[in-house]
């Protein structure tokens, strides 16, 4: 995702937290601020063959790999019904027993997947830039599954970093959150959500009523507008 694209207020925080060090960050907020648009900035960043201050370049073969969802160095978990939503390659055990029937897409974060993660964090980067592992909404991790999380996240191995993201951190456990270091997501102003929503094409009559009916958040807000949800309603 390029500069122009992102909206202002997840490349500002994109940019401080470039600036940052840590190997595992916990993005936290309500839902509709940009936890998973921002997480993935930042893995784009961290991957880039040309990184720069502002993010990563949008243009090398990495970049590519992230936005085509084929990077070799980079591993989400997210629940299995949000993944086939959004286009994320399951594993090919995961997919062929959905396919199969033998089973229905999991709504929560499965502790194979976590696994399979786990073991991904210890193996040497492929393309020598390190590695990252997403985990969003970090609160669909059941205790087995945090609990597979926790050691690697007290003691990675190599060039590996994790974000976490939430709209949920109560229902984390104590000791996954103490292992993160945490950045809370900005608000962005009325008149910057608006004008990015009407970027984003909503009808600018549309545009104010979405965005006051989603309680000022615009993610939520172009959702509502996605669904064909009529704004006067």
């Amino acid at each position: 995702m390029s500069d122009a694209t992102r909206a202002p207020w997840i490349q500002r925080q994109l940019e401080t937290l470039l600036a940052q060090r840590g190997h595992a960050w916990l993005l936290q907020g309500p839902s509709g601020l940009g936890q998973f648009e921002l997480g993935l900035s930042l893995v784009q960043a961290w991957l880039c063959e040309q990184p720069t201050p502002q993010g990563a370049c949008g243009h090398c073969d990495s970049c590519h790999l992230v936005d085509t969802h084929a990077h070799p160095d980079l591993a989400v978990l997210m629940p299995e019904t949000v993944m086939l939503e959004w286009g994320w390659p399951l594993s090919e055990k995961a997919q062929k027993e959905i396919d199969d029937k033998s089973r229905k897409p999991s709504k929560e974060i499965r502790v194979d997947a976590m696994r399979d993660a786990v073991e991904f964090s210890q193996r040497t980067s492929a393309r020598g830039l390190g590695k990252v592992v997403v985990v969003y909404p970090a609160e669909r991790m059941n205790a087995i599954t945090a609990n597979t999380l926790l050691k690697t996240l007290e003691e990675p191995v190599g060039e590996v970093r994790f974000i976490l993201a939430s709209e949920a951190t109560h229902q984390l456990l104590p000791t996954i959150r103490s292992r993160c270091l945490s950045h809370t997501l900005a608000w962005p102003a009325p008149d910057e959500a608006l004008a990015w929503l009407l970027a984003e094409g909503v009808p600018p009559a549309d545009a104010p009523v979405l965005l006051r009916a989603a309680g000022g958040r615009p993610e939520d807000a172009l959702r509502r507008a996605q669904a064909g949800r009529d704004a006067r309603q």
